[in-house]
């Protein structure tokens, strides 16, 4: 079983995966750990671009209504 079916399975619980995965406890809290900062990093790359997109968006509407 892999990391994600397992937390898809169990959620973020660390005995039931570390018993899913057949590895010690700790290790199974270190990979959780690691996947929700790499989702979190995901997620705030998405939000900054969306952000981004706005922006420049809203600056060519603003260019567009200045007079020449």
């Amino acid at each position: 079983m892999t990391l994600l079916q397992a937390l898809a399975q169990f959620g973020p619980d660390t005995i039931a995966i570390s018993k899913a995965m057949g590895i010690p406890e700790h290790e199974a809290d270190r990979l959780i750990n690691a996947e929700m900062d790499r989702r979190y990093r995901i997620s705030l790359i998405d939000s900054r671009k969306a952000y981004n997109r706005r922006v420049r968006q809203a600056l060519q509407d603003l260019r567009a209504r200045r007079p020449a």
